[in-house]
């Protein structure tokens, strides 16, 4: 007897079927289909025989054509235009490299005055002749004062001694502050022109030439860093603003918002837009590329409207060539701020005496950044802050421009002196920029309904916490 294959149950092997469930041989196991599909042999590696199909159904060949080759090399002018991407209504690269150098005039004559024509020289000067002038001064100032006492009042012992004393000092003061404004002044002009009156008396011609080669060599130096700039800022995003590449879910919400901006403002392109994870609130422009901070996202809690009106602010920059602008005055001034930052770091890490005996060797270049070149700078950054506000009111986000504004009444330069705060900051007061933005005829007063005034903490403690 034998086991059917199908139902187990005993049957002849003699007979052709199972007498319960019909099915065939013992012998014959059911053909299971597997699980996938065998694999088909390669034409080459069939062995030999009569064919087991047309050959109308065997696969056509490979031609050449259809192999794809190794990518076509880009020649170096299109690997050029990609790296310097330029904003749309420019005719040229050099169309908009030229009118984002030229954009700040005063930052930019204030860098090239700094660097390449005595300034600091001429501050050293200027600080000595203020020095001696105002000892000069004093002791001058006291013996004329003197004299004109003894003159007509010798007669009068106690007049003469009141009158002697008073005169002695209000003329030591007075010829003090004389010869300080008169040596400050004195010595600053002589730092600046004694080294080309020379050039001068000794040859015109060599003069002229020193002068107009310090001018070519500013230029080149601050072209050949902004190219350097330019090329390098993907980099330098990724570095020191810790840029990345938005996620799906940050492209999904930014990318129409950016869209429906590029649209607004008349953007046939846009800058790459890159996300930084820093907290603080903030956004930025670059020549090429926009970085939005998380911390601005976080705090007005992804709304559409806030971050449409600052992606505005930042195309306006952008389509300015505002970064372009301030790579240029850093180049042209590049080896005045490698001085600056070498001397910051060292004022910074020292004490005592040391750090005494650098401020005196350092100081006319601390000066003549901090006091001159930074001021020249920002004053041509607070206008562009004014022109970049007004292409998010020009583009219809003016009640979000103002909201951004409102929310964040502190500087978005950070906590500073009175100092930076009206002469080194480069944003404009946030109430000065809400002026700028605000409706005709439409009313704000204060508070205003976007930043309502916050209550005065009160602590509540007992008498056993002050005992």
């Amino acid at each position: 007897m034998g086991i059917c294959v199908r139902c187990g149950n005993q049957r002849d092997p003699a007979s052709q079927s199972c007498p319960h469930c019909g099915a065939g041989s013992a012998q014959q196991a059911p053909q299971v289909p597997p699980a996938y599909p065998p694999p088909t042999t390669a034409p080459f590696l069939e062995a030999p025989g009569p064919p087991t199909s047309s050959p109308e159904s065997w696969p056509a060949p490979v031609s050449s054509a259809q192999v794809p080759g190794p990518a076509p090399r880009r020649s170096i002018g299109a690997k050029f235009r990609q790296l310097f991407t330029r904003p749309p209504g420019y005719r040229s690269v050099f169309v908009w490299l030229v009118t984002g150098m030229l954009r700040n005039p005063r930052g930019l004559i204030g860098a090239l005055l700094a660097s390449w024509f005595n300034l600091p020289i001429a501050v050293l000067l200027g600080g000595v002749g203020m020095v001696v002038g105002g000892i000069g001064g004093y002791v001058g100032g006291a013996f004329t004062g003197s004299g004109q006492a003894d003159s007509w009042a010798h007669d009068i012992p106690l007049l003469d001694g009141l009158l002697s004393s008073a005169l002695l000092q209000g003329g030591g003061i007075i010829g003090m502050l004389l010869g300080i404004a008169a040596g400050a002044i004195g010595g600053f002009v002589l730092g600046l022109a004694l080294p080309w009156f020379f050039l001068a008396a000794s040859s015109p011609i060599e003069g002229i030439g020193r002068f107009l080669a310090q001018l070519v060599v500013a230029a080149l130096c601050g072209v050949l860093y902004t190219f350097y700039a330019i090329a390098v800022e993907r980099w330098r995003i990724n570095i020191f603003e810790g840029g990345r590449e938005p996620s799906r879910r940050e492209r999904a919400l930014l990318e129409p918002i950016i869209e429906d901006c590029a649209r607004r403002m008349g953007l046939a392109s846009t800058p790459k837009l890159m996300i930084s994870d820093d907290r603080m609130p903030n956004a930025m422009a670059y020549s090429r590329h926009i970085v939005l901070y998380r911390g601005f996202l976080d705090a007005f809690e992804y709304e559409t409207e806030p971050i449409a009106a600052v992606l505005c602010h930042e195309l306006t920059h952008w389509r300015n060539a505002d970064c372009v602008s301030n790579y240029f005055i850093r180049g042209v001034a590049l080896p005045l701020y490698i001085a600056y930052t070498v001397c910051s770091f060292l004022l910074r890490i020292t004490r005592g005496t040391i750090f005494f005996v650098l401020w005196m060797a350092f100081w006319p270049i601390m000066v003549s950044i901090r006091y001159f070149v930074n001021p020249l700078r920002a004053a041509g950054g607070r206008d562009a802050e004014y022109r970049a506000d007004q292409g998010a009111v020009v583009a219809g986000h003016r009640d979000g421009i103002r909201t951004v504004l409102m929310r964040f009444r502190e500087t978005f330069d950070g906590a500073r002196n009175g100092w930076d705060m009206s002469i080194l900051a480069t944003h404009p007061a946030p109430e000065s920029r809400l002026e700028r933005v605000e409706e005709p005829g439409v009313e704000y007063p204060l508070p205003d309904p976007e930043n309502p005034d916050m209550p005065t903490p009160v602590i509540i403690t007992g008498s056993l916490a002050r005992d």
